[in-house]
């Protein structure tokens, strides 16, 4: 039995729709391919995006990641203009790996005031509630 590379990129495709949208990812490859033709136009990626960013504001969630999202460039690693499901799996992973990188790294970061029961020990400016370091003036 011969299997065509084009049903194997179409069995990928769906299995990586799944696991995606099982993670709360809204978007997949078949979201942003439109058309149906197993690769992702700059135009479709383009209209996909705004798409997703007008419903989450209809929603009225923030977009305070919106900055963060990749450009179409990025994810056309091979760039022939296009984003094939391999490029787009590779694109996604790398994206939410950053995000989690940058998740973890802001829960290590904080500002905290410190609270002395003699303000002219410290200034106000000890260790805080558990979050960020401060300096002793001392």
């Amino acid at each position: 039995m011969k299997v065509s590379k084009r049903f194997i990129t179409l069995i990928s495709v769906v299995a990586l729709s799944s696991v995606l949208n099982a993670a709360g990812n809204p978007s997949s490859f078949i979201d942003f391919d439109t058309n149906n033709d197993g690769v992702i136009s700059e135009k479709e990626f383009d209209a996909r995006k705004i798409a997703n960013m007008t419903q989450r504001a209809n929603e009225g969630k923030q977009l305070k990641n919106a900055g963060n999202s990749p450009l179409f460039a990025d994810l056309d690693t091979n760039k022939d203009g296009q984003i094939d499901n391999a490029e787009y799996a590779k694109g996604k992973e790398a994206h939410m790996q950053e995000m989690n990188k940058n998740k973890k790294q802001n829960k290590k970061k904080g500002q905290g005031k410190g609270q002395s029961k003699n303000q002219n020990d410290c200034q106000g400016q000890n260790q805080g509630k558990g979050k960020g370091k401060g300096k002793n003036s001392n």
